[in-house]
């Protein structure tokens, strides 16, 4: 049965199940990955796919699209976040919903990520009780505080 917009439930299950391997790719650094995420103690534990964030979120367009250090090495260094949250960050970003390693993400970690990269839907998940409950309420703290204050 088609929707409104013409996509069936078939094609939306076909998609999903393309986007989830998508995602075990960069979550085992696969070779059909190409970006790699660099983490403050120089580990590169994961990877990501540079078309799918450039298409999710308009900050990686910036980096792979204007000759930044990024675009000429493939490497986007990531800052004051574990690779933990960041693995739960990616899961978002490829499935467009939580999965259990977001759920169990650090609350500000998650809320920076969502602020740097401009990924929607994200803070609204955050706020509408997406975490438990000491971990909302350090999230919702962290949003507070001025940027330039973190």
């Amino acid at each position: 049965i088609k929707g409104g917009c013409g996509v069936s439930r078939e094609d939306v299950a076909w998609m999903s199940k393309g986007l989830q391997g998508m995602l075990e790719q960069a979550l085992s650094c696969s070779r059909y990955a190409d970006v790699w995420f660099e983490f403050d103690d120089g580990t590169r534990p994961l990877k990501g796919h540079r078309s799918l964030l450039c298409s999710i979120s308009k900050e990686f367009g910036r980096m792979f699209e204007s000759g930044m250090l990024e675009d000429r090495t493939g490497v986007v260094r990531v800052r004051s976040v574990t690779p933990g949250t960041f693995r739960g960050f990616l899961e978002w970003m490829y499935l467009g919903r939580p999965g259990n390693e977001c759920k169990a993400a650090d609350g500000r970690e998650l809320w920076l990520l969502s602020e740097v990269y401009d990924v929607g839907g994200l803070e609204r998940w955050i706020c509408g009780g997406g975490l438990d409950d000491s971990n909302l309420c350090a999230a919702f703290e962290f949003g507070l505080v001025d940027e330039g204050d973190r």
